[in-house]
């Protein structure tokens, strides 16, 4: 599975005489300043390819784009500013143009459950596994991405296993009952 990145974005005016474009940017020409936010900004890398798809157009359609400079310090609404440059010569961007853009993140073997056989206990992630013994056994996993009706697991779990997914939360649960005491 391949994770898209999305993040907005604005065309930058070229450069006046005499100013620099950041490192790694062409020298002349317009290029997009975007935005991103939450863990994924942090594999945001130079080189990374994408499509920036200006606001009001439809269809999935849009200029291919290059990540030429990730900046190092923080926005101050805690994103990460990404300069992009287009893949193409000519892009057909005009200055103050503004959209998305969403980048190919790497590349990732996840596997999908669905997302009722997951249970949270205590700040952690749980699943029931179905042993050749037919007996239903916890095992903690790491939830990645939800498509849907289902999750992709990062950590946890092995491809062919056999999930618990009718009555798991319950399953997991049945000894709680027996420890439990009414109050008077």
């Amino acid at each position: 599975m391949s994770v898209l990145i999305p993040g907005y974005a604005q065309v930058e005016p070229q450069l006046a005489w005499g100013q620099r474009p950041p490192a790694g940017c062409p020298a002349s020409g317009l290029w997009l300043k975007a935005a991103y936010y939450g863990a994924d900004a942090q594999t945001i890398h130079v080189g990374m390819q994408g499509r920036f798809k200006p606001a009001g157009t439809d269809g999935p359609r849009g200029v291919p784009v290059k990540v030429c400079a990730v900046f190092s310090l923080l926005r101050s609404d805690g994103g990460e500013s990404v300069a992009l440059a287009a893949s193409t010569p000519r892009p057909g961007w005009m200055n103050g143009m503004f959209g998305t853009v969403d980048l190919k993140g790497p590349v990732e073997s996840l596997i999908a459950i669905p997302t009722r056989a997951l249970i949270v206990d205590q700040g952690a992630w749980w699943v029931l596994v179905r042993d050749s013994q037919g007996q239903d056994v916890p095992r903690q996993v790491v939830p990645g991405p939800s498509r849907g009706w289902r999750t992709f697991i990062k950590r946890g779990l092995k491809a062919g296993e056999k999930v618990v997914v009718v009555n798991a939360y319950l399953k997991f649960h049945r000894n709680v009952s027996k420890n439990y005491q009414p109050p008077d």
